[in-house]
């Protein structure tokens, strides 16, 4: 039997908010959130203050490199992809260029979430190699393939909830085109842990390695590991390393089947345009704000107005998130006091409201639309970075998407 919705105040003691997250998923698994990371639009900032854009155009590739930190702050909204665009092309102008451009990366799998909707948990495209079909091995989960760093990767995953850019690459190519592992399960494992954790990001990330969101499969060879992460890792390892040949030798190794053929997903846009809105007139000034995983920053223009805030910590929702990432969140709504944290069924939560008016952000993730399926909530229009659309021949690439987006970014700082 379902338990009614339970009204919680959230401990100003991150200790004390840890305690309470136990009690309310005692299932939530993994370890607790390291002191590296602190929730919350303040961490943020400081973070986008410290980023150095220069740097990081040198040495983003490289492990220890000058990378910026901020995903799991965008994907919570602590932080907007705008502001942050925005701080770097007034700080750094064209040496920022880089760092913006990888920035954009989270805006394009937005729009291509947005036009397609959950095709996108399907291959977009037939994949230029063939691709394995069994679920992820036991061994690999649990950090026990013999190559330190693979093992290394999963144990950062699992333990810290972050993994630089390049690792993430160099281990899905490892699990699809060395193990052959579906690369759907795969992903569904991998966000599972992650801070940052989005399927759009995720999920079309790891098509982009398969094949099936790109024009080649990607993959790796030894010297590009020591290259980009150093000696560590294979000064270490005590198995022979299946990474060390050439690029030639490798992908005669791999792929020496042809394709199979796989149908392109249709169009999936009825699912998000009729749960969309935010274009009729809204009046604010006596709406009650539902704050979802998205938009959790005290600065959110929907907040300034709104005569009530809501967040639930919903089991349908978050039950199956480690407990970093709850810690995490908890953080972030730590920074928003006036809002109202409830433990239960999002649509129950919000019925116990008379407002005229429910307002939200609007989001392509079809979990957060259907917890308030029933409810009278209007979707307000999120801030993209330009207000500019894409054809789907645009957005199936991003190199097409950033063609379009570049000569706007650099053109308001011509305008400066």
């Amino acid at each position: 039997m379902t338990q009614p919705p339970v009204r919680l105040k959230l401990a100003a003691d991150r200790h004390e908010r840890l305690a309470q997250l136990r009690t309310c998923f005692p299932l939530a698994a993994g370890p607790e959130l390291g002191e590296q990371w602190q929730g919350g639009r303040a961490e943020a900032l400081q973070r986008l203050s410290a980023a150095d854009a220069v740097a990081y155009s040198h040495s983003r590739n490289h492990l220890d490199g000058a990378v910026t930190r901020l995903s799991p702050y965008l994907r919570h909204g602590c932080l907007s992809l705008p502001e942050a665009v925005t701080a770097i092309r007034n700080t750094f102008g064209p040496r920022g260029m880089k760092l913006i451009a990888e920035l954009s990366y989270k805006d394009y799998f937005r729009q291509v979430w947005y036009r397609f909707g959950n095709a996108i948990e399907q291959a977009m495209e037939p994949p230029k190699v063939v691709l394995g079909e069994p679920p992820l091995p036991e061994f690999v989960g649990q950090g026990f393939t013999g190559l330190v760093c693979m093992d290394d990767i999963v144990h950062a995953l699992q333990h810290e909830g972050y993994v630089h850019n390049h690792a993430r690459m160099w281990f899905a190519s490892y699990v699809l085109h060395w193990l052959k592992v579906d690369w759907h399960a795969a992903a569904e494992w991998f966000e599972q842990h992650l801070l940052d954790g989005d399927l759009a990001s995720n999920h079309l990330s790891w098509q982009w390695v398969a094949s099936s969101f790109s024009h080649k499969p990607y993959y790796f060879n030894k010297e590009n590991i020591l290259k980009f992460g150093g000696e560590r890792w294979c000064q270490h390892c005590k198995v022979t390393c299946p990474f060390d040949a050439s690029y030639e030798a490798l992908e005669q190794r791999l792929f020496t089947l042809p394709a199979t053929s796989t149908h392109l997903p249709a169009e999936n846009t009825e699912s998000i345009a009729k749960n969309t809105g935010g274009n009729a007139p809204i009046d604010h000034a006596d709406s009650l704000v539902w704050l979802h995983d998205e938009m959790l920053s005290p600065t959110h223009p929907l907040l300034a107005k709104a005569q009530g805030i809501v967040f639930v910590f919903d089991p349908a929702l978050y039950g199956h998130w480690p407990l970093k990432r709850l810690q995490f969140m908890a953080d972030c709504l730590a920074e928003i006091p006036e809002a109202d944290i409830w433990t239960g069924n999002t649509q129950q939560v919000l019925a116990s409201y008379s407002q005229r008016h429910i307002l939200s952000q609007d989001t392509p993730n079809t979990s957060l639309k259907a917890a308030v399926n029933d409810a009278r909530l209007a979707w307000v229009k999120e801030s993209g970075l330009y207000d500019i659309t894409f054809s789907d021949h645009e957005l199936m690439r991003f190199s097409r998407y950033w063609k379009k987006v570049e000569p706007l970014v650099f053109a308001k700082e011509k305008q400066r």
